[in-house]
């Protein structure tokens, strides 16, 4: 026989037969893959949402049976046996408990969303500028002074909150809301993280608008800040998130109960002798609304931004 004629003749029956089961057991591999992958997925779903189920529904029992059905675990552990509205009557100042307590939440909420908002509009217009100061113009000991900026990610909150709080003192703003947004005018977080995308944006678009006549602001103005507004609006988010949440800080400087920022006020239905369960729960779902409901509406940018810091880092 010639050898195109063996080259071109059919495999035999043993040869077919191995091929076929090598695809099958390869076939069943990959199902019993794809099944472990599915359940980790579910059992990692299952940890991180359960909680906030809890707390959810939580908010919507009465006070004596938050604790009642924990063990064993069933429905009763999560759903709520008699539904009830009162925890949130409460921390609004609609009830007569509330009213007694002296709650009032949505000054709380509108506190936090405006030092927040104050906080990311102001610390986005000196960051933008100092990470363009960085990353695109060239001047004498740029890296010296960027480490320098970027050494204090390393340095403790705990660590400044003392002489920050003598600075905030001396300048009069403590028991203030300029006192809760001015430590925050500066991250070298956001400044860092906005270079990476500043970085990326080809330097011949700041020769040709320097040749059109355009100044180091116009060029920020127009051109860097609209390429890179993927990376300002996730830097946005974060600031937000990070503003939002804060405890420590409010706690310190502010004095004025009229005045206070949400975390605090959820953390005062904890007292020495008895912690409203019911209406901490309330109070945290409330508080968590506007931050899920941004990144909600925002997740596009948001995921972009974090696929180029995260490739750039």
């Amino acid at each position: 026989m010639k050898l195109d004629e063996l080259a071109s003749a059919p495999l035999s029956g043993p040869s077919i037969a191995s091929q076929t089961e090598a695809e099958a057991f390869s076939s069943r591999r990959n199902l019993l893959g794809s099944i472990v992958r599915y359940i980790i997925y579910a059992l990692l779903i299952f940890i991180f949402i359960v909680p906030f189920l809890w707390m959810l529904f939580g908010s919507l029992r009465k006070e004596a049976e938050i604790f009642a059905y924990l063990y064993p675990f069933s429905w009763k552990t999560i759903f709520p046996i008699e539904w009830t509205l009162e925890s949130y009557l409460d921390i609004f100042g609609l009830s007569q408990e509330g009213l007694n307590a002296g709650l009032n939440f949505q000054r709380f909420l509108l506190n936090s969303f405006l030092v927040s908002a104050a906080v990311v509009l102001s610390s986005l217009v000196f960051n933008t500028m100092a990470a363009y100061f960085f990353a695109r113009l060239k001047f004498p000991f740029k890296n010296v002074l960027l480490l320098f900026v970027i050494a204090t990610m390393l340095v403790p909150f705990q660590a400044t909150i003392v002489p920050l709080y003598i600075v905030v003192s001396a300048l009069h703003m403590n028991n203030s809301f300029a006192g809760l947004v001015f430590p925050w005018y500066a991250s070298p977080f956001v400044i860092f993280a906005l270079m990476q995308f500043m970085q990326d944006i080809p330097f011949d678009l700041d020769e040709a608008a320097i040749i059109d006549g355009a100044s180091y602001f116009q060029i920020l103005r127009k051109i860097i800040v609209p390429l890179s507004m993927t990376g300002i609006i996730t830097m946005a988010l974060l600031e937000f998130q990070f503003v939002w949440n804060l405890f420590y800080w409010p706690l310190i400087v502010i004095n004025n109960p009229k005045l206070q920022m949400i975390q605090v006020a959820i953390a005062t239905q904890t007292t020495q002798t008895q912690t409203f369960w019911g209406r901490t729960f309330a109070g945290s779902v409330v508080a968590s609304l506007p931050v899920i409901i941004l990144f909600l509406a925002l997740q596009k940018y948001y995921v972009q931004g974090v696929a180029v810091t995260g490739m750039k880092g």
